[in-house]
């Protein structure tokens, strides 16, 4: 017996990028995700995880692709090296494959999916792992790593110089990348694998099936489970019992088993005896009834409660209560505090209630003093009229997927937006506008902030707040590319003194940063010219007398043909460090050689005399 209801099968699928600027390594997620050991050239660093498990691990790339692209560590190694100091090194898709489809056909249905990205002109690197899930049945899923760029055999690492649209526009849409609203294009690649997924269960027999779609949008009454990751899977095995997270989940998958199981037994009893089943009061369980277990079970001491004037109540994560009210407020109970926050209502009641209760110390209101919104979008005059609007529940899905494609993982989608905790502050978005409740905005709330504004605001916003607020905001715009203007005025913000000094600070730093990565990319491009030479690529050596007359002369003057061949062999790290060295060679070789050929020029011919023959007193022959 499964727990999920009849007919479905699980469905998991998430797309996010490894950014340089978040310390990300593609050859370190290689490594892991293939279980194999690989050397990053960028930071010197090997990375082995060869003893974890792997069922398979593969390279998918165009027909017409060179040998090196199907070498793991040759291709992260180059898509780490044509990338600038803060980009984009690689995109991820994690797939879950559900239990019904054999092993058989496991790599079969990741070739299937990634098919479509090998036509946009990526190279696919997949993992398949089937680690054992918390039910101690398999949990096989598919980990596909994407280069961002297309091949192009013409440029230093063989990649193109920008990025690859085709690429982007599966996953990204709306704004800068056209057709459609923002968050469309990952619901229809969502939607495109739910089908791949089907066909494949239908092949199998099962009569099982995967939706793209929540269960809200289902109807169906469920409580998400908390996540639970492989490391904690793993401690959880070796130590033979649970912690409180999967005891959690796996308390929930029984009672849901349970449940099914009675439903089941239910609906048999309505088929064959309906009178057996009215007299005895036999019945689904409905939504209040639902909640007010829910509540019972956490807060049993509570009083006054009324569970029809709650909208939901997450209970997922043992530590952490959120209740929202159907007027818009929010109840969360962490630890022995209350937080509440939203709008006044209900929700102050409920807070108060359990605080009474004894459940919590001290109740605290994260007040809503800061926004920013897309230039124009007319939330100024709503915010003046106090209106939170009504947010369509498409939109919040396609919301609270934008902000998930952006790693962000603690996202709650509800009638009044998408909420969004980051630290102590609560971002509430509206589509047009994020409203920020809390004491103060951290830094990692401004720049999720302004990161949504640059991907689908179109790079202007309006501020609302204090100048503190206002500050971080301005600081931040200026290293996205985002321009702000003050809500009060509608004029462009003027930062303080301070903060301007301090973002021309950052910008020369990030131009010395850049300029001694280009030097360090130079140089690479440089070795790599000069190993291509010493092997007699006779292009390469054209190209390198044209960059590098130096190192030319190395190659062609200092060296012979066995110095040649032991060179090739060198690794490249130890090609960069000799190149100021060979340089000194190259020259001293030229040197040598003009001065050879200025003795030549100068030394006088030689000139052989023939003597003239004796006179001799012979006749001469008439």
């Amino acid at each position: 017996m499964t727990s999920l209801p009849d007919g479905f099968a699980l469905y998991h699928m998430t797309a996010k990028v490894f950014q340089r600027s978040k310390g990300r390594s593609s050859v370190a997620a290689a490594a892991y995700r293939s279980a194999s050991c690989l050397t990053d050239e960028r930071i010197g660093e090997t990375f082995d995880y060869t003893r974890k498990h792997c069922v398979a691990a593969f390279i998918l790339a165009p027909a017409d692709a060179p040998d090196w692209t199907r070498d793991r560590e040759a291709l992260w190694n180059a898509c780490e090296a044509v990338e600038r100091a803060n980009g984009v090194v690689g995109r991820e898709v994690e797939i879950s494959i559900p239990r019904d489809i054999p092993e058989s056909e496991w790599q079969a249905f990741a070739e299937e999916i990634c098919r479509r990205y090998v036509e946009a002109g990526a190279v696919v690197d997949i993992a398949i792992h089937a680690p054992t899930a918390a039910d101690r049945n398999l949990n096989p899923h598919i980990h596909g790593m994407l280069t961002t760029r297309a091949l192009d055999a013409s440029r230093p690492h063989g990649f193109a110089a920008v990025k690859n649209d085709s690429l982007t526009r599966i996953f990204e849409s709306g704004g800068r990348h056209g057709g459609g609203k923002r968050g469309d294009a990952l619901k229809a690649e969502r939607e495109r694998i739910a089908g791949i997924a089907n066909a494949f269960l239908e092949r199998a027999g099962s009569t099982r099936r995967v939706t793209h779609k929540s269960w809200a949008d289902l109807g169906i009454d469920r409580v998400a489970e908390p996540d639970i990751g492989e490391g904690r899977k793993r401690a959880v095995t070796k130590r033979k019992h649970h912690d409180r997270r999967t005891q959690l989940v796996s308390s929930m998958r029984a009672a849901r088993i349970a449940e099914n199981e009675l439903q089941n037994i239910e609906e048999e009893l309505m088929k064959t005896n309906p009178k057996f089943q009215a007299s005895k009061g036999i019945r689904r369980k409905h939504r209040q009834d639902f909640k007010r277990g829910l509540l019972a079970d956490r807060f049993p001491d509570a009083r006054g409660i009324d569970a029809d004037k709650l909208y939901m109540i997450d209970v997922a994560r043992p530590h952490i209560a959120r209740i929202q009210t159907r007027d818009g407020g929010w109840v969360e109970v962490e630890g022995r505090r209350i937080r509440t926050y939203g709008k006044y209502g209900y929700a102050d009641e409920v807070a108060k209630a359990i605080f009474d209760a004894d459940y919590a110390d001290d109740i605290e209101r994260l007040e809503e003093l800061k926004s920013l919104q897309r230039r124009g979008s007319g939330m100024r005059q709503r915010r003046r009229r106090n209106e939170v609007p009504a947010v369509p529940a498409a939109q919040v899905e396609s919301l609270a997927d934008r902000w998930r494609s952006r790693g962000y993982h603690q996202v709650t989608e509800a009638p009044d937006g998408v909420w969004v905790t980051i630290g102590s502050c609560r971002l509430q978005d509206l589509g047009d506008e994020i409203r920020v409740h809390g004491p103060s905005a951290s830094d990692a709330a401004v720049r999720a902030l302004v990161e949504k504004a640059a991907a689908e605001w179109g790079s202007e916003v309006e501020v609302f707040g204090d100048r503190a607020f206002k500050d971080s905001c301005w600081l931040e715009a200026q290293r996205q590319g985002v321009q702000v203007y003050d809500q009060s005025t509608g004029e462009l913000y003027q930062p303080s003194e301070e903060v301007r000094r301090k973002f021309e600070a950052d910008r020369a730093r990030a131009r010395d940063e850049d300029e001694e990565m280009d030097e360090i990319k130079r140089r690479k491009a440089i070795a790599s010219l000069l190993l291509e030479a010493a092997a007699g690529d006779r292009e390469a050596l054209t190209r390198l007398q044209t960059n590098d007359e130096q190192l030319a002369d190395f190659v062609t003057l200092h060296l012979d043909d066995e110095q040649r061949g032991k060179l090739v062999g060198k690794p490249q790290a130890e090609i960069l460090a000799a190149l100021d060295h060979f340089r000194e060679y190259g020259r001293e070789a030229r040197e040598d050689e003009d001065e050879k050929n200025r003795d030549r020029a100068v030394r006088p011919p030689l000139v052989f005399e023939v003597p003239e023959p004796e006179a001799s007193s012979a006749p001469r022959p008439e």
